[in-house]
C-alpha cells in the first residue's frame, strides 16, 4: 500500500474514532462530527484554501444552518467554540489551535484559528476522500432521522439500514426528513456563495458569529420545491421583503442582472441612505469573493410571478 493510501486509512480511521460523549438519550454528542462536516463543506467550497480554518462567520453560520437538523434531538443550543478548540486535543488530534495571532491557545475562548494537519488537507481534495468522510461521519455519530436529513443536505445515498427502512415506512415523514435537510443546504450554500453580501445594495456586515443577510428563495419555495443554491438570493431583511412582495426583480443582462423596480407599486422616503427607486436600473452586486448566480428562468418566473 503507497504512502498516498496510508494517509487515507489513517485519517478515515481518526474520524472514525473520535472522542465524543455520550449521555442517555441524547445519544451521542454530534458537536464533533457536525463541526468536521462544516469543515470539509468549506474546502470543498474553496473557503480553506490553505488549511487554516477561521472561526468566522462562514464556520459559524454553516454550523448553526447544521445543528438544526439535530437540534430535536439535543433540545440546547450549540456551544459552537468547545468543538472547535476540542478537536485539537491529544485524543483526536484533527488540528492545531491557535488564537487569533497565530499563537497556541489553551481555552476554547482563545481559539480563533486552527491549522489542518498537512496530510488531512491533502486528504481532502479529492472527492471520493471527502464522500468517505462524510458517510463514516453521518453512518457512526447520528440517528436513523438524522442521518437522512444528514443525506439530503449534503447529497449522499441514505444508508441501507434496518432503521432506516422502518422509516421509509412513512413516506410523508421520510420526505419531511429530506425536505428539512435540503433546505438546510439551500440556505448554507446561498449565503456562502453570495459572500453573505446582499444582491440588491451590496451591503455586508458581519460579525464573528452572524451576518446582517438571508437566504431568499427566487421561485417561491412553496410553489416550486426547488432547493437549488441557484434559485437564490443573498438579501438584507428589507430588500428580501421588498422582493418576495414583488416591488423589485431582476432581468439577466449578458454576464450581468439589471434591477427592475416596480415603480408607482409603492411609496418611500427616508432621511437617511438610499430608496429602492435608487437601485431601478442598476446591476444586481455580487461581492468579488461570491462563486454563485441566480438561474435566469427562476427571475423570469419571478417577473412574470409578479408582472415586473
Amino acid at each position: 500500500m503507497n504512502d498516498e493510501r496510508k494517509g487515507r486509512s489513517y485519517w478515515l480511521g481518526k474520524l472514525a474514532n473520535l472522542n465524543t460523549a455520550t449521555t442517555g438519550p441524547r445519544g451521542i454528542a454530534p458537536h464533533k462530527p457536525l463541526m468536521l462536516l462544516t469543515v470539509i463543506d468549506l474546502i470543498e467550497s474553496g473557503d480553506i484554501p490553505d488549511g487554516w480554518v477561521h472561526y468566522d462567520v462562514r464556520l459559524v453560520s454553516r454550523f448553526r444552518d447544521y445543528w438544526e437538523l439535530v437540534r430535536e434531538r439535543q433540545r440546547n443550543a450549540p456551544d459552537i467554540p468547545m468543538p472547535f478548540h476540542a478537536l485539537g486535543g491529544d485524543k483526536d488530534k484533527i488540528w492545531d489551535r491557535c488564537t487569533a495571532d497565530g499563537q497556541p491557545s489553551l481555552a476554547k475562548s482563545t481559539t480563533r484559528l486552527c491549522c489542518l494537519d498537512p496530510q488531512l488537507v491533502a486528504c481532502l481534495q479529492d472527492a471520493g476522500f471527502r464522500r468517505k468522510a462524510r458517510e463514516a461521519l453521518v453512518t457512526i455519530y447520528f440517528q436513523p432521522q438524522e442521518q437522512v436529513m444528514l443525506c439530503a443536505r449534503i447529497g449522499l445515498s441514505v444508508p441501507n439500514s434496518a432503521a432506516i427502512t422502518a422509516l421509509r415506512e412513512d413516506a410523508a415523514e421520510f420526505k419531511a426528513s429530506q425536505k428539512m435537510g435540503r433546505n438546510s443546504r439551500f440556505k448554507s450554500d446561498v449565503l456562502g456563495g453570495y459572500y453573505f453580501t446582499c444582491a440588491l445594495t451590496g451591503y455586508r456586515l458581519d460579525t464573528e458569529t452572524t451576518s446582517i443577510v438571508q437566504a431568499a428563495h427566487i421561485h417561491q419555495h412553496a410553489v416550486s420545491g426547488n432547493d437549488d443554491p441557484r434559485n437564490g438570493l443573498a438579501l438584507t431583511p428589507d430588500a428580501h421583503w421588498m422582493f418576495d412582495a414583488g416591488l423589485w426583480t431582476a432581468t439577466p443582462n449578458g454576464d450581468d442582472y439589471v434591477v427592475q423596480v416596480a415603480s408607482g407599486r409603492f411609496s418611500e422616503s427616508s432621511p437617511h441612505g438610499r430608496l429602492l427607486a435608487f437601485f431601478n436600473r442598476k446591476h444586481l452586486h455580487f461581492h468579488s469573493h461570491a462563486r454563485l448566480r441566480p438561474e435566469p428562468e427562476h427571475l423570469l418566473w419571478h417577473r412574470e410571478k409578479h408582472r415586473i
